[in-house]
């Protein structure tokens, strides 16, 4: 008789899954103890999710947005000729930023004015546009840090695309 010992594929995705959640639990709980290193995975996040949010219009062929608030941000979908905020994909759910990192944006070169907050129930007024074909305006957002010389800047560039580069405030 042939044995064959090894592991099975599902015996290999649990240990998989629970190496991930131990993981998780593991930066969730170092993550409050420091607020640049908290900077850091902010952007990123920041870059992670505006990669998904570009190949997420090329799948869907439909249009989507970024609204940005220098607490915050919220991803809009274009719904019969207007923005709406995006609510059926949990992903792309309105995020607020740890309360000691403020949000700038830059957007061709050109400083865009901020407000802290969405107002309730508002319509999204989106400031990066992500296009079906997978084009995307030049920006800039930086994320400061209060108390802090450091500044991340996730960038979409000509070149190298989707970036995150440092800074010191001057």
């Amino acid at each position: 008789m042939n044995t064959v010992k090894g592991f099975t594929l599902i015996e290999l995705l649990i240990v998989m899954v629970l190496i991930g959640l131990i993981s998780g639990m593991a930066m969730l709980s170092m993550g409050t103890a420091d607020p640049r290193q908290q900077q850091k995975l902010e952007a990123e996040r920041l870059i992670k999710l505006l990669e998904l949010a570009s190949q997420e219009a090329m799948v869907r062929g439909d249009i989507l947005g970024l609204e940005l608030f220098s607490k915050g941000y919220r991803f809009a979908i274009i719904e019969n000729q207007k923005w709406r905020q995006e609510s059926t994909d949990m992903v792309f759910r309105p995020r607020t930023v740890m309360p000691k990192i403020l949000l700038a944006l830059d957007v061709m070169k050109q400083t865009v004015t901020l407000t802290p907050e969405p107002i309730q129930a508002s319509t999204p007024h989106p400031q990066v546009i992500f296009l079906p074909d997978g084009d995307m305006e030049l920006f800039n957002i930086k994320l400061t840090l209060q108390d802090s010389d450091s500044i991340f800047v996730v960038s979409n560039t000509q070149n190298d695309g989707l970036v995150i580069s440092t800074q010191h405030k001057l």
